[in-house]
């Protein structure tokens, strides 16, 4: 039985674009551990992931509300805040929801799209609001 749950536990964090999806579209909260380049480098981030695409490199990205990553650049005593982050998919080694969900999003949030993108495959969306959900 442990095997099994050990097996189940690690096959959950890998980041498949169908748990990304489900995390955009059910608003959950995640942590990743990203292997990313500098600035930020290698580290957990708790995120809200809200929309995935491709970016002008076209390499798969996820664009993410980054609640305490290790790629902040701006501070609050030793406190890092919260900021928008783009993450390539390809250098996200575990993704995991939390358990918990977001309800709003971050007040900048454009629900039109992203300019780091050049194409959005699904965008998080406010409730009441109609926005892109496939593409």
């Amino acid at each position: 039985m442990r095997l099994q749950e050990t097996l189940r536990s690690l096959l959950l964090e890998i980041a498949s674009i169908e748990s990304i999806t489900d995390c955009i579209k059910n608003k959950k909260k995640c942590v990743i551990y990203y292997d990313g380049d500098e600035p930020g480098g290698r580290g957990l981030r708790e995120v809200w992931p809200v929309c995935l695409g491709y970016s002008k490199a076209n390499n798969q990205v996820l664009r993410a509300w980054d609640l305490e990553g290790a790629s902040h650049k701006a501070y609050l005593g030793k406190r890092p805040l919260p900021s928008w982050r783009l993450f390539r998919v390809d250098k996200i080694q575990s993704f995991k929801p939390t358990g918990e969900n977001f309800t709003t999003l971050p007040s900048d949030y454009n629900i039109n799209g992203d300019k780091s993108m050049t194409r959005v495959i699904i965008n998080a969306r406010q409730e009441n609001e109609p926005g892109v959900t496939e593409a």
